[in-house]
């Protein structure tokens, strides 16, 4: 006598009622079940293509504006301005580098040279997280200041 495997259980089991033992299905066809159809799932066929369209016709529209960069901060030739002082105080970098001004706080900062620096730099007013670069291509100590806070102050040493 053979044994009986799993998929011919669930098929007898799916294939005959309870009650009186009667196949569900005639034959040796395996059990399936049938997609149904009519107006209901027409509707909510039609409902769904449409939903994934504007979906879509939402997702193609124009992109929003990106927000500008962020500076990269480069802890070698970047100074960061906060309110109440810079960071580094005193940077050493070689002659020909870039040095750039990175303003961390809420109020408005326009770093200027001291008088009697051997290369005179203003920047713009700098707004939160923007930035100033000056090339230094003369040797010498610059000091620099904020025009509008004497506590915002530091010094730059080119070699």
């Amino acid at each position: 006598m053979r044994g009986i495997c799993p998929e011919e259980i669930l098929y007898l089991s799916l294939a005959t009622r309870k009650n009186n033992n009667e196949p569900l299905i005639s034959g040796n066809e395996p059990y399936s079940m049938h997609v149904r159809s009519g107006p209901v799932t027409l509707v909510a066929g039609v409902l769904i293509l449409m939903v994934a369209l504007l979906f879509a016709a939402g997702c193609s529209g124009s992109t929003p504006p990106s927000p500008p960069p962020t500076p990269v901060y480069t802890p070698q030739t970047t100074i960061l301005i906060g309110s109440a002082g810079v960071n580094p105080q005193i940077l050493v970098v070689s002659r020909g580098v870039t040095v750039t001004w990175l303003n961390l706080d809420m109020g408005v900062h326009i770093i200027t040279s001291d008088a009697a620096d051997p290369d005179a730099f203003t920047s713009p007013p700098l707004t939160t997280n923007h930035r100033y670069q000056f090339t230094f291509t003369i040797p010498g100590t610059y000091g620099y200041h904020s025009t509008d806070n004497p506590t915002i102050k530091g010094t730059v040493i080119v070699q």
